[in-house]
């Protein structure tokens, strides 16, 4: 009988707690020169060591919601191609991570001398920006604090 229970114990499954952790990343790939590629390439190794999955936006999905990067449920790509101008920065959207998880993130990025200016967290005030508009919004933000 207590062989049964334990079978019933392993066979339990676990729902998963939300959507994946995943950083989409813009600007960081050989199309923007050696140099990004290189940082890009930093950058995706900080994040495969924390477990979080690197996406990177292409161009004509910049009209996407954060939320659909994100994975989260309701969230769709656009009907139709981004046909807007590119940003020309670099940008890392963290999606789904906990506050530690952000942490590490930072701190390991400048441990391994890649830390990318323009960055954000996925917020519930965010989520429905087309990626183009919150990688502007925040360029601007960053551009504008004091050096």
């Amino acid at each position: 009988m207590a062989s049964g229970k334990k079978n019933k114990a392993a066979k339990k499954k676990v729902k998963p707690s939300g959507p994946a952790s995943v950083a989409v990343l813009w600007g960081l790939d050989p199309s923007f020169g050696e140099a990004a590629a290189s940082k890009g390439a930093a950058v995706r190794e900080v994040l495969r060591e924390l477990g979080i999955r690197a996406r990177v936006a292409e161009p004509e999905r910049l009209g996407d919601p954060a939320g659909a990067f994100a994975g989260l449920v309701g969230f769709r790509p656009a009907l139709a191609d981004y046909a807007g101008p590119l940003p020309k920065c670099e940008f890392v959207l963290l999606c789904n991570l906990t506050n530690s998880q952000v942490e590490a993130f930072m701190a390991q990025s400048r441990a391994a001398g890649c830390v990318v200016g323009p960055k954000a967290v996925l917020t519930k005030h965010n989520k429905t920006w087309p990626l183009a508009r919150l990688i502007a919004a925040v360029n601007a933000e960053h551009a504008a604090m004091p050096s």
